[in-house]
């Protein structure tokens, strides 16, 4: 890639201008008058997508107004902040943050403070971000892949990444060593709405107990979604290959026993080299994958350019990083997605 002049961006002239600086921690929810920073009397609950959001809702309910920051179809990971959104994470009763996924709220909370934050990794175990497979490859140790030096790291799909101790750094953007895309697993989304029922209660004590009746719910519900999930994809043998515009994936994969090939790692905004696209031409003949999976937020034609070369079809997968309809929630989602994925292995 060309180098560029550094433009600041949006997040950097917010940081210059000061904004908020010296307001010392962020707002708590209010016990009357603004409630929060909306005005309605309700709490605000800031989501940096729409996994996160649909937890909020359906913990919350009436008592909470729960704004989602991610743009339907758009890429998540690249979200910047307008001056309001910046004062609405300030104001909010409670913030959730997935640190490392984006650049932008991290920049807002390590300016203003995190006495609202919520930050997933303290609800749950969060998986390794390794690069385009998306899991240990201890689990596949005869993928072809391995046998191609390098491929290991996202790093290594465009060629203009470099690798600093785990971290997937591109023009910019530095994505931690952990992999964000938590959502893809049932029973990880419910251990994030015990945490967030928990954390909301001691914001609210007075509804503390319908948070916590609602959250219990809400688990029982994401329990039968994960075992219907479970005897789905269980129900085909095999190794069950799934190639991915971007290595989205890698919790459904650890959690059904799947196996992710990611064109790119964690970032969607990657271009993937050459000799890249090479491996993945003779993976997918070798493996016999029928379908090349691309997403709404990114494009599809690097995707369909690899599907159009070995001959096979493609096909969108929802990341659900947002959410592209109003009738389409996480779980009619999660079982559509199945219901692709196992087509594609019959």
């Amino acid at each position: 890639m060309t180098p560029t002049a550094v433009r600041p961006t949006r997040r950097t002239l917010l940081a210059m201008l000061g904004l908020g600086t010296g307001a010392g921690v962020l707002a708590a929810c209010g016990g009357g008058g603004d409630g929060g920073g909306n005005g309605g009397g309700a709490s605000t609950v800031i989501a940096p997508c729409y996994p996160i959001a649909f937890l909020a809702q359906r913990i919350g309910g009436d008592h909470l107004e729960v704004v989602n920051l991610a743009t339907p179809g758009a890429d998540a990971h690249g979200l910047e902040l307008s001056v309001r959104q910046v004062q609405q994470l300030r104001d909010a009763a409670l913030v959730v943050q997935i640190a490392g996924f984006q650049a932008a709220i991290d920049d807002a909370i390590s300016t203003h403070g995190d006495e609202n934050v919520l930050e997933v990794a303290e609800a749950m175990t969060m998986l390794p971000s390794v690069g385009h497979e998306g899991h240990d490859h201890d689990d596949h140790e005869d993928e072809h892949l391995d046998e191609h030096e390098g491929h290991e790291h996202a790093s290594d799909a465009g060629g203009d990444h470099e690798d600093h101790e785990g971290e997937e750094v591109h023009e910019g953007h530095e994505h931690g060593p952990t992999d964000p895309h938590f959502w893809q697993d049932p029973l990880r989304m419910a251990d994030l709405g015990d945490a967030l029922a928990t954390r909301l209660g001691n914001i609210a004590p007075d509804q503390a107990e319908t948070f916590t009746s609602n959250a219990q719910t809400l688990r029982t519900e994401l329990e039968e979604l994960d075992a219907e999930l479970s005897e789905k994809y269980g129900a085909v043998q095999g190794e069950r290959p799934f190639v991915t515009s971007h290595a989205a994936y890698a919790y459904l994969a650890d959690r059904y026993d799947l196996h992710q090939i990611g064109i790119t790692g964690v970032d969607p905004e990657v271009e993937p080299s050459p000799q890249r696209l090479l491996e993945l031409e003779r993976v997918i003949k070798d493996e016999g994958v029928t379908t090349i999976f691309f997403e709404t937020t990114a494009s599809p034609k690097v995707a369909q350019t690899l599907a159009d070369n070995v001959g096979v079809k493609s096909e969108e997968l929802d990341n659900l990083a947002t959410q592209l309809s109003e009738e389409a929630d996480y779980p009619r989602v999660m079982r559509e997605n199945a219901e692709k994925l196992v087509a594609s292995w019959s």
